[in-house]
């Protein structure tokens, strides 16, 4: 019995962590932008040289962008007609779950009907959640003309983190060109 409860505590902490695994992306635009006449990219370097990431990530991060970019159809540029810009913000996060739930309704320890109780210890999980954004600027009118975000990236956990990385930003690019969300 004793088993039994804890595979199912067990379970629960797993389900609640891995509900809070997902990124959750957001966009805006200029609607009075015309989207279409941007057809090459490149880094901006100041906004670049501010993201709070290791090296190693920084260089996956700008990875992970060069290759939806292309995707896309953009080209790479000296002299481009849009900047990409990336900015990370980080937050302690700390998740509490517990106490687990034992017992039920039914034919209780010392005899007669008993009620569900709950009792065990709290488990807490403590880590850094980020939040990457990517913004896309007109160099020629210095204008903000799209804005992307994925938050709930946790910042903590290297598991398959270059995979994570690939995977947020393409869901945050999923969502350029606008119109394009529009006509699914």
């Amino acid at each position: 019995m004793k088993t039994t409860k804890r595979i199912l505590m067990l379970l629960t902490v797993v389900l609640a962590l891995a509900g809070c695994s997902t990124l959750r992306t957001a966009s805006d635009y200029d609607k009075t932008a015309d989207l279409n006449s941007y057809k090459t990219y490149n880094f901006y370097d100041k906004g670049i040289a501010r993201v709070k990431l290791n090296n190693l990530d920084k260089r996956r991060l700008m990875a992970a962008v060069e290759t939806e970019m292309n995707a896309k159809g953009f080209t790479k540029s000296e002299k481009p007609d849009m900047l990409v810009n990336l900015v990370v913000v980080a937050r302690e996060k700390t998740d509490i779950y517990g106490p687990a739930y034992y017992g039920g309704w039914g034919w209780g320890w010392r005899g007669g009907w008993g009620s569900p109780f709950w009792g065990g210890p709290n488990y807490v999980n403590q880590y850094i959640e980020g939040t990457i954004i990517i913004d896309f600027l007109d160099p020629a009118k210095k204008i903000l003309f799209w804005h992307g975000q994925g938050s709930g990236f946790n910042l903590d956990n290297f598991s398959k983190r270059e995979e994570r990385l690939n995977t947020g930003v393409k869901e945050i690019l999923a969502q350029y060109p606008p119109n394009a969300i529009a006509a699914r």
